[in-house]
């Protein structure tokens, strides 16, 4: 999962704006697309492997092919394969970021887009271990001519911005009897059938006392 959790700078390379039906109703929406610039470390959080299919070491493939699975990923400089057409395209998608652009004098002029879609990532491997990422933060929620305009203007820039995921709550353990009638005795679990319950129940010898005798 790819998190920003500092401030990041990224081009923010266009913005476009489009409209969204919500059922009956129309809503603005807001498509941005930018390009990051970063070490290849960062690759793992979008895909596990990502990095290790686009960089290699050369050197210590040279010596031993096993060798960089045990190097430290700043140690990977290599495009394994330079003549490929680039860039690669994820089938990779995040819902629900809430994503903070940077403006103005400090975070409460910040611009925040709620419950975005992260998507559309294009990744481009260059030699020395860094990498470009693009790409596209999209976000329907509470759209307004503010933020329209804001990120027109910022277009074509370095912009710096957060990204996080929201925080999945762990569903609550059921409620015991003893949570709803606190201070009475718990009951014993009943205890489940076994074959042998069943068969002993149901074919159990019956009482004949009196049967058969006289009146």
């Amino acid at each position: 999962m790819l998190e920003l959790l500092e401030p990041t700078t990224v081009k923010l390379s266009n913005v476009q704006t489009r409209v969204e039906k919500h059922g009956d109703e129309e809503v603005m929406a807001i498509d941005l697309a930018v390009a990051w610039n970063t070490n290849n470390r960062s690759l793992t959080a979008i895909q596990k492997q990502l990095r290790n299919a686009l960089f290699c070491n050369l050197a210590q493939e040279i010596d031993s092919p096993q060798a960089e699975m045990d190097l430290p990923v700043d140690e990977m400089p290599n495009v394994r394969v330079p003549g490929m057409d680039y860039p690669v395209k994820l089938d990779f998608q995040q819902i629900g970021a809430r994503v903070e652009v940077a403006y103005g004098i400090d975070e409460t002029t910040a611009i925040v887009l709620q419950l975005c879609k992260v998507h559309k990532f294009r990744i481009t491997p260059i030699e020395g271990g860094s990498a470009e990422v693009k790409f596209a933060i999209s976000s329907a929620s509470e759209i307004d001519d503010h933020i329209i305009g804001t990120l027109s203007v910022l277009q074509q820039r370095d912009i710096s911005i957060q990204l996080t995921m929201p925080e999945v709550e762990q569903p609550e353990k059921p409620l015991t009897e003893g949570d709803v009638f606190p201070g009475a005795p718990a009951s014993e679990p009943k205890k489940k059938l076994t074959p042998e319950d069943v068969f002993l129940g149901t074919h159990a010898p019956r009482d004949t006392d009196g049967e058969g005798e006289e009146a």
